[in-house]
């Protein structure tokens, strides 16, 4: 057991939390498996497990080598199985590069609302490269991780950040190979470098996809009272019981020729008014020389 500041692999700046390092040291290579905070509810233990193939020290070596075959598919699956029991992983078919090269990974859900990842990675320089005995050695990296709420990307970027910092002092055990040679176009003239675009800087750690938005609640919208329009109460006809109706006789003295209802009696025979005669005025005589009334 080490403590974690002298692990040989960390992840990335922001998590997750180194917990403890466990040291194996074989007598071709040095085994480290990084163990990392879980709040999962997977059961199983993340880690980041790093080996280093190269020569080692009289006192360091042990009695067995590690096995030094490539990653392969089959045992692969070996060791999804092993880290998952019981969970549905699938194998990505995507090629994707971090700075240290190509890698894999496969992924699926585990207990809960748990996302896994299954990532690992062979560092190693190319067959060219290692003529003359130069640029030996290889590194294996593999990633056991799970965590709550998350989704494939947000785990994709500690394989796209982690950071080795074991290496050995001889310069022939180089697994990362000649480093290769900058742009042609680089600080020479006629080739115009622009400033990057991009709204989005892809893969960086710490930064999580935005949960998905929930579902629109749809919610009764409150519709305003609609004032019905008052009934008028027409006044009920007025019958004879209720009301009397008054007959008023014509100029003449005579009734109107109406229609009278069978309740409403008659009225009783008044005298006759008298007619009464004025006579026009007389025709006075003024004089002579007036004229005379007709």
């Amino acid at each position: 057991m080490l403590p974690p500041e002298e692990a040989l692999i960390f992840p990335p700046p922001g998590g997750p939390e180194v917990i403890s390092v466990i040291n194996r040291t074989y007598s071709n290579a040095v085994e480290q498996q990084v163990i990392l905070r879980s709040d999962a509810r997977t059961p199983g233990q993340n880690y980041l497990k790093i080996e280093l193939y190269g020569p080692q020290r009289a006192e360091d070596t042990g009695k067995d080598g590690l096995s030094s075959s490539s990653l392969r598919a089959s045992s692969i699956s070996r060791e999804i199985r092993t880290a998952f029991p019981g969970a549905h992983v699938a194998t990505s078919a995507e090629y994707l590069q971090n700075a240290y090269g190509a890698f894999s990974y496969a992924s699926g859900t585990g207990a809960g609302d748990d996302t896994c990842i299954y990532g690992w990675q062979q560092i190693r320089s190319p067959e060219s490269m290692r003529q003359g005995f130069k640029n030996l050695g290889r590194i294996n990296v593999t990633l056991r991780l799970c965590q709550s709420g998350v989704t494939v990307r947000d785990l994709l970027t500690v394989m796209y950040n982690y950071t080795i910092t074991g290496s050995y002092d001889a310069e022939n055990w180089n697994p990362y190979g000649t480093a290769q040679a900058p742009p042609e176009g680089l600080g020479r003239s006629g080739n115009p470098i622009y400033p990057v675009t991009a709204t989005e800087v892809p893969m960086q750690p710490g930064v999580q996809s935005p949960p998905p938005s929930p579902a629109p609640v749809i919610r009764p919208v409150a519709r305003a009272a609609v004032v019905q329009p008052q009934t008028q109460l027409q006044p009920p006809p007025v019958t004879a019981t209720s009301q009397p109706r008054v007959l008023i006789p014509s100029p003449t003295g005579e009734l109107p020729n109406v229609s009278r209802p069978a309740d409403v009696p008659r009225p009783a025979n008044s005298p006759a008014t008298k007619r009464v005669v004025i006579p026009s005025p007389g025709c006075p005589s003024t004089g002579p020389g007036s004229q005379a009334c007709n």
